[in-house]
């Protein structure tokens, strides 16, 4: 058993540089996602897009650096089984999580849809599954009209997505 723990000791000591480069590198991938995703934000300031979609593009972009920087980390370290078998487990579990999120991912991918059509803008006044408003905010999740009578109604993206939208400019 002596044996063993001192064969383990010795594969610490001869891996503890990669560990330290292993460190150093996914620090500067955390600190290089912040930066990618305040970058990102200034130049989409200056695009006309919805503020979530802004947000989201902006996450997306920081959540790939981070990625990038962990598989780096894992090849640095030799853990190429490892990542063999995470991409795997990921794949799964990205299967999972898909199916159980069936109804938010269909209000997210809406609001994705919502963002980038031209016909429904805020300020506009619409009719859709059965409430009349003016659109004040369009997210992800909803969007929400304000009724003639002060009434703030929250519609989930994908019902206006999938239903008939007459609308007049306000």
């Amino acid at each position: 058993m002596i044996e063993k723990l001192e064969s383990w000791l010795d594969v610490m000591v001869i891996g503890l540089p990669n560990f330290l480069i292993a460190m150093v590198v996914f620090v500067i991938a955390i600190l290089l996602s912040k930066y990618t995703s305040s970058l990102s934000m200034r130049l989409l300031d200056q695009s006309k897009l919805q503020e979530s979609m802004k947000n989201l593009i902006a996450r997306i972009v920081s959540i790939v650096v981070i990625l990038f920087g962990i598989f780096l980390v894992l090849g640095i370290l030799n853990l190429s089984k490892a990542l063999n078998t995470i991409l795997a487990g990921a794949g799964v579990v990205g299967l999972a999580v898909g199916l159980a999120l069936q109804g938010a991912l269909a209000n997210t991918y809406s609001g994705i849809v919502l963002s980038y059509v031209k016909y429904i803008k805020f300020g506009d006044w619409i009719q859709s599954n059965g409430y009349e408003g003016e659109v004040v905010d369009i997210n992800l999740r909803s969007v929400s009209l304000k009724q003639a009578d002060n009434n703030m109604v929250y519609i989930p993206n994908k019902l206006v997505v999938e239903s008939p939208l007459p609308h007049n400019r306000a």
